[in-house]
């Protein structure tokens, strides 16, 4: 009876834990990015930029596998539209489109950083500062559609993993900078 219940519901779960893997995924990048930028660490700490790329790129993975192997769920029974184009879809239409925006403008804003060089690195700067955007965008989809949204579990696990991030964002739009270190 449990193997049925799991085949069941197999695409679910697995798509279920795609998406909050995303999340931590994101919000760890999002914070290793911050703190990079902000130059929290510069010159005193080690140098996080192959963090976070590994980051960046499993998050890549977790939110192609959170909306690809929806189209085996049998109670959504989605197209591969309804998980790749914003409004497609009928179900939940608003959270599910944001959550779509949200994984386009990650994935694309996350390689864009091998087209670096081609679109210059001040152009890239300004693009890449968008990635604060969408992560936010997947908290809204997380938090609109999420199964476990309600549950005191998973807001526990997510707010370990979006506040301290979400701060640093706070504090690089601010304009509050840490004090200088002094030697």
């Amino acid at each position: 009876m449990l193997a049925v219940a799991a085949h069941t519901h197999l695409f679910w779960i697995t798509s279920r834990a795609a998406g909050t893997a995303a999340l931590l995924l994101s919000s760890a990048s999002v914070g290793i990015g911050l703190t990079m930028g902000g130059r929290l660490i510069r010159r005193r700490g080690p140098d996080l930029r192959v963090t976070h790329e590994a980051l960046s790129l499993a998050t890549m993975v977790a939110i192609a596998v959170h909306a690809l192997v929806l189209l085996g769920d049998g109670y959504m029974k989605p197209s591969l539209a309804d998980v790749m184009i914003p409004l497609a879809s009928s179900f939940q239409r608003l959270w599910m489109s944001v959550g779509i925006v949200s994984g386009w403008a990650m994935i694309v804003l996350g390689l864009s950083y091998y087209a670096r060089k081609r679109i210059g690195a001040e152009r890239w700067r300004r693009l890449h500062r968008l990635s604060a955007l969408a992560w936010i965008m997947g908290i809204a989809h997380t938090l609109g559609q999420g199964t476990d949204a309600g549950q005191v579990w998973f807001l526990a696990a997510m707010a370990i993993a979006v506040i301290p991030a979400l701060t640093l964002l706070i504090v690089r739009h601010s304009g509050l900078r840490p004090a200088a270190a002094t030697s």
